[in-house]
């Protein structure tokens, strides 16, 4: 709701245009039927409002390590893929072919080294032959293994379970070292990223629950939970923050900004239901109920209202403990009109969510 913040002269002046008297009002003119409620402090915890954005808490940009042509193209954009899953694979027959000849080597070798063993046993052969034999078969096995991680960087494979965004690359294409072949995206968890101004920057602590909402579901309150808080406050006097969304919604892109709320310390407050405050271009006025002889009547009071939630508003000033206001019906009250009192039914469910 769009609030008018107007000088508090300006609304104590509505509020006394609001308090006079009906003028010829008969003594037995019968009392407006309203709804009250008693102010009273209860806990609220003020809540610090930022702007965040979303960012993946797994992201990378797929590109080769090595250069090559695209003998093979297994994916498509937007494809969903597993931890592992083959995606591409760059020009590898060099080496398959190399990897055939080592093998065939490292096998020799592997015979050789048996055969020495056998023979050092039996005196034929010395322990120089041994050693000789032994790092040849060490040599074949590294070249085998050297070539096997050539072929395994021409074989690309998504590093983790995520979506895959617009590829960038086609069957046939030739790739250096660095290229973008697309997006691969998490959407398992968030982060959101946020700043606070210096003066709020004891208001949050690594741990700590902050609320979250967005324009993309609207009614839906979300929670995260404080990972990291950058130790230094920059030049423009913000400290900067990041949170971890373990359950994000299902359409929630990295980008997005985020509502993000942040409860301070819990403290008493006068609150009354939004519905007992009158909005107009001149401030926020409360009708309260005054004892009399005829009766209970009414009197407009100018109040200054404060931070509003779960169908709640914080009095900042004007009213005081004890005091009865009218929270339905006033749209027909003026200072000085008798009232009788009917029951309503008020949120008070979120009343007791206000010091969360």
């Amino acid at each position: 709701m769009r609030r008018f913040f107007v000088p508090w002269h300006h609304a104590t002046a509505l509020a006394v245009l609001m308090s006079l008297p009906a003028v010829g009002r008969a003594a037995d003119t019968p009392a407006t039927a309203v709804s009250v409620w008693p102010v009273r402090p209860v806990p609220f915890a003020a809540h610090i409002e930022t702007i965040g954005q979303v960012e993946p808490f797994q992201g990378v940009t797929l590109s080769p390590e090595i250069a090559g042509r695209i003998t093979e193209l297994d994916f498509d954009s937007g494809a969903i893929v597993r931890k592992g899953q083959l995606l591409l694979v760059l020009n590898d027959a060099p080496e398959q072919g190399e990897l055939i000849r080592q093998s065939g080597e490292l096998r020799a070798a592997e015979t050789d080294l048996a055969r020495a063993r056998s023979l050092i046993r039996t005196g034929v052969e010395s322990h120089e032959d041994l050693e000789t034999a032994t790092a040849r078969f060490e040599a074949a096995k590294g070249n085998v293994a050297r070539v096997q991680a050539v072929i395994d960087q021409k074989h690309i494979r998504a590093p983790f379970d995520g979506s895959v965004g617009i590829r960038q690359i086609n069957l046939g294409q030739y790739l250096n070292p660095g290229d973008a072949i697309a997006t691969l995206t998490s959407y398992a968890r968030m982060r959101v990223n946020f700043i606070l101004a210096e003066e709020n920057a004891a208001s949050v602590q690594l741990g700590q629950t902050v609320h979250l909402a967005f324009d993309t579901t609207p009614g839906q309150d979300f929670t995260a939970t404080v990972t990291t808080i950058d130790p230094r406050i920059d030049g423009s006097h913000t400290l900067s923050i990041q949170a971890l969304l373990d359950a994000p919604p299902a359409d929630l892109h990295p980008g997005t900004y985020a509502h993000v709320s942040i409860a301070a310390k819990v403290a008493p407050h006068l609150v009354v239901p939004e519905t007992a405050v009158t909005y107009t271009a001149y401030g926020e006025t409360l009708f309260v109920e005054q004892p009399s002889t005829d009766g209970p009547t009414v009197t407009a009071t100018a109040v200054r209202a404060g931070d509003r939630r779960n169908g709640w508003v914080v009095i900042d000033d004007g009213v005081k403990p004890d005091d009865r206001v009218v929270t339905s019906g006033q749209n027909r009250l003026v200072t000085g009109m008798r009232v009788r009192e009917i029951p309503e039914a008020l949120p008070l469910a979120g009343l007791r969510e206000l010091a969360q």
